[in-house]
């Protein structure tokens, strides 16, 4: 009678375990597919954000994280310049030897330029403007208007060093007529677009907006032709 009492205890625990060990195994199948599920969704999520912060040809910052940074400086009220460079000849490249030459042409520009910039904290804050430009920001902190050209003309020597020219703009914040990421960019795109009617491959400055505008939507109308070439290059 034992004996039988005894057997069937074995079969019932036998069977109990054997159900603990089904649920465990299923426990484990699935936390393992839960894991498996959320490095798939990070790494999707790690794509997007490497796609939004970075520029996918040269690895520079994008123009959103430009936009970023300037508004934050803006609302510190911290000191900076905006170096705002501009390949010189990329539509002819585009035109006589393909889109590709052109690229090629950008990446060894961005290598010149990161010569030049030299300082981590500087590569930091070197932009590339959209996607399909040759335009490139240089937000240099703490600085004044003579430091940030000085800086210009460097990385227009380097430039040149490898055989490309630029035309480039310097505008500095001026804590009053300048109060928005829209009007750096703009007083600094005035400024390089001033090189480029000075006959390219120079540096030209100032600082606040021009009294034409404050605005993007002002921007006169030779500036928005000149913007359309560059993009259709």
């Amino acid at each position: 009678m034992l004996v039988e009492y005894l057997t069937a205890f074995d079969v019932l625990i036998s069977g109990a375990l054997a159900v603990l060990s089904g649920l465990t195994l299923r426990n484990h199948l699935a936390l393992c597919r839960m894991k498996t599920e959320r490095i798939e969704l990070e790494n999707r999520l790690g794509t997007i954000q490497q796609q939004t912060c970075f520029d996918a040809l040269t690895g520079l910052r994008t123009q959103r994280m430009f936009e970023a940074r300037v508004s934050t400086l803006l609302r510190r009220s911290e000191p900076f310049a905006l170096i705002y460079i501009d390949l010189d000849g990329l539509k002819a490249v585009n035109d006589a030897r393909g889109h590709s030459a052109g690229d090629e042409l950008i990446r060894l520009a961005v290598r010149a330029i990161r010569t030049a910039v030299r300082r981590r904290t500087d590569l930091e804050n070197l932009f590339r403007r959209g996607t399909a430009a040759d335009e490139f920001f240089w937000v240099v902190e703490r600085s004044s208007i003579t430091l940030a050209v000085q800086l210009a003309e460097q990385v227009l020597m380097t430039l040149r060093s490898v055989g490309l020219s630029a035309s480039i703009g310097v505008a500095e914040w001026d804590g009053q007529t300048i109060q928005t990421c829209e009007q750096v960019e703009l007083a600094a795109e005035q400024q390089m677009q001033r090189a480029k009617r000075d006959g390219r491959g120079c540096v030209r400055f100032g600082t606040g907006v021009p009294s034409r505008g404050k605005t993007k939507e002002a921007v006169p109308l030779e500036m928005n032709a000149e913007r359309a070439e560059r993009s259709a290059a």
